[in-house]
């Protein structure tokens, strides 16, 4: 038997190492050049005569059994961070989970939400009678100030509307009132948002 003493390319993978493709790969490349060095060429081999999944599995079961590739125990289980920068991943692995985003729905057809850094955004839609001004109080103020105020007619289909809505902070209770105004002679449903903090 001839003893192939060749170091891996990909270098001797160490116990927790992610394995790379190149120590399994080098193991067959191994045998392969063993078959040559033989004498034996490709023509000389039956077609279906050499199973290389049987052979990929007896190069594999021979590294891990000298050691030059760890075996399924030996990956499996990791040990606790110990340096820095091991202690610093983990803890922003653990810091940053997905954000689930604060929703205060306490009046009707609208909704509020908070975002992590303080900034929130209220929207909804009111009817508006035609020509007039509609108020909304919000379910919760806004701790701060609303910022801005938008506003748009929520039509489906048909965008004849000739004269344009608007959405805006109520003098004197900024942060608690938005007065949407709906400038056409019909009644019309409008969009609204406000964001603020």
């Amino acid at each position: 038997m001839t003893t192939y003493t060749r170091p891996l390319t990909e270098g001797t993978p160490t116990t927790g190492q992610v394995v790379k493709a190149g120590h399994v790969n080098e193991p067959i490349d191994q045998i392969y050049d063993t078959i040559l060095a033989g004498g034996i060429t490709a023509d000389q081999i039956a077609v279906g005569a050499v199973d290389t999944s049987e052979l990929a599995t007896a190069a594999v079961t021979a590294a891990k059994m000298d050691g030059t590739l760890p075996d399924a125990s030996a990956m499996a289980t990791s040990a606790a961070p110990t340096t820095d920068a091991q202690l610093a991943n983990k803890k922003y692995v653990d810091d940053n989970t997905v954000w689930v985003p604060t929703v205060a729905a306490g009046y009707a057809g609208e909704q509020s939400v908070t975002f992590p850094n303080g900034l929130i955004f209220k929207i909804g839609i009111e009817s508006v009678a035609g020509n007039a001004t509609d108020e909304i109080t919000f379910d919760v103020a806004f701790p701060n100030n609303v910022v801005a105020a938008f506003a748009s007619y929520s039509k489906s289909g048909d965008t004849n509307v000739s004269n344009p809505c608007t959405a805006v902070r109520k003098t004197g209770s900024e942060a608690t009132v938005l007065q949407i105004t709906n400038g056409n002679a019909s009644v019309e449903n409008i969009a609204w948002i406000a964001w603020g903090f």
